[in-house]
Parts: structure tokens; sequence; C-alpha cells
């Protein structure tokens, strides 16, 4: 089963949040109205979705190794 590492750059993000609609299991709204992570990783493929809906570009969902599972 892959790991994804799930990573939000607030600097591109305009809240539209689709992926709150799509994964709110893995996304939320902050008080700023910018998208954060609820969980840093997770198996679940609605993060890959969650990415590719993103108008803005702003989520990166990236298989996650065991290399940069100790490094957080």
């Amino acid at each position: 089963m892959t790991t994804y590492r799930i990573t939000v750059d607030r600097k591109l993000c305009s809240g539209f949040a689709s992926c709150v609609e799509l994964a709110p299991h893995l996304f939320r709204l902050e008080s700023d109205g910018l998208a954060a992570t609820v969980v840093a990783e997770t198996d679940d493929p609605a993060a890959i979705d969650a990415m590719s809906q993103c108008p803005m570009a702003a989520i990166d969902v990236a298989e996650a190794t065991a290399s940069n599972r100790e490094a957080a």
C-alpha cells in the first residue's frame, strides 16, 4: 500500500476549498481561509484527487519514503 505525504503551499492557496469538499478528513480551512492538512501522511487516494482539483496547484502529494518519514 502506498503512503502519501501531503503538503499545502499556503502562499499559493486562495481558499477555494475544493480540497476540503473532496477530502474533509485530509484538509481543513484555517481561520485565515487558507487550506491546511489534517494529517501529514495518508494511504487515501483522495489526497491525489484533491491535488488534481486544486485550481491554484497549492497541494503537493508525494509518495512517502522511509527517509522522509524519519525527517518528519
